[in-house]
């Protein structure tokens, strides 16, 4: 009936459905081609006398179409449709719809939407989407990554105050900042202090570690790279850090340690406010603060030409150089303090500090400064059960010289019989004060009273 119908009526039917911004496209019970309007011819790019007449079976074997939505609902009796994948590498979304006449299908009319290029838009949306999450996921590791244990600067020592100060100073501005300093001074102590004072907090904060990159990939990891730029390469390409940084703060620790040959990359980045990714040929602009960090004589670099002379002076604009900790010793007393605040809390403790035991801390030299006082705390805390820290648990945690009883044997020149006895007998209090907290339980287990006790205390100064 309804073949009949078009074949009667085809030049009629087919200007009605030429009106149509959609493809329509009909077969018979068979899978044969009965009609198909100019959208349809579009989307399909065949042309109509190339078209009717062909059975759909043929089609797909001819590669036209990958799978044939009117085949589909001549098998099903029901509505079917599909995303039909044509041969030129189009992709359609055609709904095929059976209609009856007495029971049986006498046509299919399919529906056409030519829906590459939305596809393909959507693939590219998915993609910048991951790419995008990814970026945000990487910038948030970088950031928990690099925001020191400390929120807020730690200084007491006179010498100390006077660079936060400056720190707080230039904060506020976008200037280059040159941290220098021995390791394990603070320095990224005082980056963070810088950036969380700035105007850019709550934006990126990236830290580039230079000498832990290796010299064949730190320029790609900076810089980022084209898709292709070299073997191995990711396929879609990657952004570099500069990139990671933009609107935020880069903090290049060990940049003594950049290779000579992209010195004058990174100089040129710092100056224009612009990179370039491996491979590329356009330039990406860049807002960036940049904090420099380094261990090492730069001056003396330049002179050796290991390092370049231009990029020193622009790196050099605001210097700020850390003392070692060695002469710090108000800072010493107050990091050891916030250390022992901080290892109980970590490891659910509650430990306290003697006097004597803070006084060996502020004479010894910190070679490896923060970072040495810090593990040296911590390997205190977790090495014993007594809840002070005496002299003798930070001596024999530095290394300092003692008998099996923890007596200080490297300072004995000079000291009559009754001094040495006098520092043996506030050791052994200090010892086992710590061991049963209560005096009266000491009192017990030495054999002396309560008196006796408290005399000795106190002509210690043990509390």
């Amino acid at each position: 009936m309804y073949k009949k119908f078009i074949q009667n009526n085809y030049e009629e039917l087919l200007g009605i459905l030429n009106c149509l911004k959609v493809g329509v496209y009909i077969t018979d019970n068979d899978g044969n081609t009965l009609l198909l309007n100019d959208e349809s011819c579009k989307t399909g790019g065949l042309a109509r006398d190339e078209t009717v007449g062909k059975n759909m079976r043929e089609l797909e074997d001819t590669g036209f179409v990958e799978k044939s939505v009117s085949l589909e609902a001549l098998k099903s009796g029901k509505e079917e449709a599909l995303i039909q994948n044509l041969g030129d590498g189009d992709k359609v979304y055609v709904t095929g719809i059976p209609l009856y006449h007495d029971d049986d299908v006498d046509i299919v009319i399919c529906t056409e939407r030519d829906i590459t290029e939305t596809l393909t838009l959507k693939e590219l949306l998915e993609e910048k989407n991951k790419d995008n999450a990814k970026i945000k996921e990487e910038i948030e590791y970088l950031r928990r990554q690099n925001i020191v244990m400390w929120g807020n600067m730690i200084a007491e020592d006179l010498e100390t105050k006077k660079l936060a100060e400056k720190a707080m100073r230039v904060a506020k501005l976008d200037t280059t900042v040159l941290l220098t300093g021995e390791s394990g001074t603070g320095k990224e102590v005082f980056a963070n202090f810088i950036y969380q004072n700035s105007g850019r907090v709550g934006k990126p904060f990236i830290k580039v570690n230079c000498a832990a990159i290796p010299e064949n990939l730190i320029e790609s990891e900076l810089f980022g790279y084209e898709k292709g730029a070299f073997s191995g390469a990711d396929k879609n390409g990657k952004i570099g850090l500069f990139e990671m940084a933009n609107h935020g703060t880069l903090f290049l620790d060990e940049v003594g340690e950049i290779p000579i040959h992209l010195q004058s990359k990174l100089l040129r980045s710092i100056q224009e406010k612009e990179i370039m990714r491996v491979g590329g040929i356009k330039t990406i602009p860049v807002d960036i603060r940049f904090i420099a960090a380094t261990n090492c004589d730069l001056k003396e670099a330049v002179s050796n030409g290991t390092f370049r002379r231009d990029l020193y002076y622009r790196l050099n604009v605001m210097p700020i150089e850390l003392s070692p900790l060695k002469g710090r010793k108000k800072d010493i007393e107050a990091l050891c303090i916030y250390f022992v605040d901080k290892f109980n809390v970590d490891y659910k403790m509650n430990k306290m500090i003697s006097a004597e035991a803070m006084n060996v801390l502020q004479e010894f030299d910190w070679p490896g400064n923060i970072r040495e006082l810090e593990n040296v705390m911590e390997r205190i805390m977790i090495s014993s059960d007594d809840e002070i820290i005496t002299k003798s648990h930070v001596e024999r945690a530095i290394g300092i010289a003692t008998d099996s009883v923890g007596m200080d044997l490297s300072n004995l020149e000079g000291k009559s019989m009754e001094q040495l006895l006098g520092e043996y007998e506030k050791y052994i209090l200090e010892a086992m004060l710590s061991k049963y907290k209560r005096a009266s339980d000491v009192g017990r287990a030495l054999k002396i009273n309560k008196s006796t006790l408290s005399r000795r205390m106190k002509k210690y100064g043990i509390e």
